[in-house]
């Protein structure tokens, strides 16, 4: 008889490298993490990105991403043949080679950022470790976003930082902002980044302002199309949000007056025209009229004036008429 320990899943092991935890954990995403280690468990092959797609079920676009990243850290490195982890992942970093990494990023400079040209992981490193307020905010984000951050959406952060000039604060409320109205994504967080940039909203009583009229104006589309009878609205365009927000909260129309408005808009046009109500409500504001009373007496001022005015045409046919008659008789007679 013999004996041995029983070491279960600790029988077989690999080494994972300390800088991973202490660097790089807070960076790196899912797919960056099931990459590595990955390759970490066969170091000892060549491994093609097709191997460790296939291996791990992350697309090979994201496992390119992923090595990319971890290149550029030093953990892994490029052969002809595939992908290996580098002898910096066997031993410990150099606490020389590390600080004077450390000092090189602190004195790095930011590079000038084109709009249309998101940082480079490299670079967007470099930020987050000279700026601890940028790293919260990718933590905030995270949270907020409740999922991970991958690297495409924290060098979108980034950029929206530091290209087009939105505090952390800001943009850590346009994140809540569109999480609260369904567009926590963050192609929708980037579009209207951008735009606020544009617009000069660079303090949190500026953001606070626009997400006000924002919600002001989002209310007022779903009272309008409410009083329509609209059906399976969707997202709201840029027009119908402008239109319902200047009839709602600048013009003040009431829910009769906007149905008054819709329902003459159907009569005389066979169709809803949303063109076509704002040029009725627009009459009606430009007249003050602002209640079906004041509207019915002006439809029976309008009413009366048509009447008028036809009869004054009447008169005024009748009249060269008999001239005429008269002129004929006149020449006849003479």
């Amino acid at each position: 008889m013999s004996y041995k320990i029983n070491l279960g899943a600790w029988g077989s092991v690999f080494a994972v490298p300390s800088s991973l935890v202490d660097s790089h954990l807070r960076l790196a995403t899912e797919s960056q993490l099931k990459v590595l280690l990955y390759i970490l468990r066969n170091s000892d092959n060549d491994n093609t990105v097709e191997d460790i797609a296939r291996a791990t079920s992350v697309h090979p676009d994201e496992v390119k991403n992923a090595v990319d990243f971890w290149v550029e850290r030093g953990l892994v490195a490029s052969t002809d043949s595939g992908l290996s982890v580098t002898e910096r992942t066997q031993t410990e970093e150099n606490p020389k080679e590390k600080e004077e990494t450390i000092a090189e990023t602190k004195n790095a400079k930011p590079r000038v950022i084109s709009r249309a040209q998101r940082p480079d992981p490299v670079f967007v490193a470099q930020r987050l470790t000279q700026n601890s307020e940028l790293a919260s905010l990718m933590d905030e984000a995270q949270i907020a976003l409740s999922k991970p951050l991958s690297s495409g959406d924290t060098a979108t952060l980034v950029m929206l930082h530091d290209t087009d000039g939105l505090p952390c604060d800001v943009l850590l409320l346009l994140i809540n902002y569109c999480v609260s109205i369904g567009k926590g994504n963050m192609r929708a967080i980037e579009k209207m980044g951008i735009s606020w940039a544009d617009e000069g909203i660079m303090t949190l009583a500026d953001a606070e302002l626009k997400i006000q009229r924002l919600s002001m104006s989002s209310n007022a589309w779903l009272r309008v199309s409410k009083v329509f009878g609209l059906k399976n609205i969707g997202s709201p365009t840029k027009a119908q949000l402008a239109f319902a927000d200047c009839w709602c909260n600048d013009w003040k129309f009431s829910d009769d007056m906007l149905l008054e408005a819709y329902e003459r808009c159907v009569n005389i046009k066979g169709e809803y025209n949303i063109k076509y109500i704002n040029g009725i409500l627009s009459k009606w504001y430009s007249a003050s009229i602002f209640n079906l009373k004041d509207l019915e007496k002006a439809d029976m001022n309008a009413t009366k004036h048509k009447k008028n005015k036809k009869s004054t045409q009447d008169k005024e046919r009748k009249a060269s008429f008999d001239l005429a008659t008269f002129e004929s008789k006149s020449l006849f007679n003479d």
